[in-house]
This record gives C-alpha cells, sequence and structure tokens, in this order.
C-alpha cells in the first residue's frame, strides 16, 4: 500500500466555491482511478503547522496505481479546479508497511 498525503494552504480567507469544486473532483476520482483504497480530505489538527490548514489523504494499492492517479485526467482535473484556491502544499509519498489501515 502507499500512502500520499498533500497538505494544503489555502488562500485565507477560504472562498465558499472551494470545497464544492473538491468535492466533485473527489467523486470523479473515485470512480476513474483504479486501486484507490482510501480518499479524504481531512482538517489539520496540529498547532505546529497550522498554515496547512487541510490534507488530502490518500492509499493506493500499488506504485502503479499512484502513479497512475498522478497522469489521470482526474487528477489534472482536480488540480485546475483547485489551484486557484491554495497558496501553498507539502506532498509526503511513503511505502506503508504491513497491515496498518
Amino acid at each position: 500500500m502507499y500512502l500520499h498525503i498533500v497538505l494544503m494552504a489555502p488562500h485565507s480567507p477560504v472562498s465558499p466555491d472551494f470545497v464544492p469544486k473538491l468535492e466533485q473532483s473527489f467523486v470523479r476520482i473515485r470512480q476513474e482511478c483504479a486501486g484507490l483504497e482510501r480518499f479524504e480530505w481531512v482538517p489539520n489538527l496540529s498547532r505546529s503547522s497550522a498554515r496547512y490548514s487541510h490534507a488530502l489523504l490518500s492509499v493506493f494499492s500499488t506504485q502503479e496505481a499512484l502513479d497512475s492517479y498522478r497522469d489521470s485526467q482526474a487528477h489534472q482535473a482536480m488540480l485546475d479546479a483547485i489551484g486557484p484556491y491554495i497558496q501553498d502544499i507539502v506532498v509526503l509519498d511513503s511505502l506503508l508497511e504491513g497491515d496498518s489501515l
């Protein structure tokens, strides 16, 4: 399993259009990206990185599934839709060893 986390720092104040665009993108990604085990938008509860208020948390069954997601039209459409609302991101990709989920 492969973990893909994207910490996001949205522009402040957050536009009311942002969450609906993100949700629409999530529906498409879930439908089109094979090997996607988990895909969700979560708040960042850490006080030490408050600028990054939310994260995209995703888990893929294989490295190939993660690579395919990155190259997919659904992923590009999400980037195009939410890009104007995000000022910065930090990406973490990692191999999940064992059955940690």
